[in-house]
């Protein structure tokens, strides 16, 4: 049986404090990614609940025409509109279809999202984990430093 030599290698504060910087960047920009996916499943959750409730009556009401709802115009919804609902497929294109097979379509994102946000999260956990053990081993070595010095006065 061989037995293997564990090798110790000494840590310096700089590279701890490096490693920690390195990690809240990591941070910083994950959390833009996990805010940006977030958006966008509330947008499809939003979407997909507003086709479903809509009614298949011919109505009138107004549809906003920004984000900011800063801007509404009149609308008249005819009555077959649920078999003409048109579905972004990305980069510019769109699919005609009806109401179930965009709400299915709709779902399928949802679920794919999820998915993503999931790992995202999980990614991002173990980034702060180690970046709060980091802090607190820096910390620990500072308020060690002052100790000496305090004794040293």
């Amino acid at each position: 049986m061989s037995t293997e030599k564990q090798e110790k290698r000494v840590i310096t504060f700089e590279e701890l404090v490096g490693r920690a910087t390195e990690l809240k960047e990591q941070l910083d920009s994950l959390s833009t990614v996990l805010n940006m996916y977030l958006d966008q499943y509330k947008e499809l959750q939003l979407s997909m609940e507003t086709l479903q409730n809509l009614p298949e009556i011919s109505t009138t009401g107004f549809t906003v025409l920004d984000r900011l709802s800063s801007v509404y115009i009149p609308v008249k919804i005819s009555e077959d509109w649920a078999k003409n609902v048109l579905v972004n497929l990305g980069l510019g294109y769109y699919m005609k279809t009806t109401r179930e097979k965009a709400v299915e379509i709709l779902s399928r994102r949802i679920r794919d999202l999820e998915r993503v946000l999931r790992d995202l999260q999980t990614r991002h956990r173990a980034l702060l984990e180690e970046y709060l053990a980091l802090q607190r081993l820096i910390s620990q070595i500072i308020e060690t430093h002052r100790a000496r010095v305090a004794k040293r006065s």
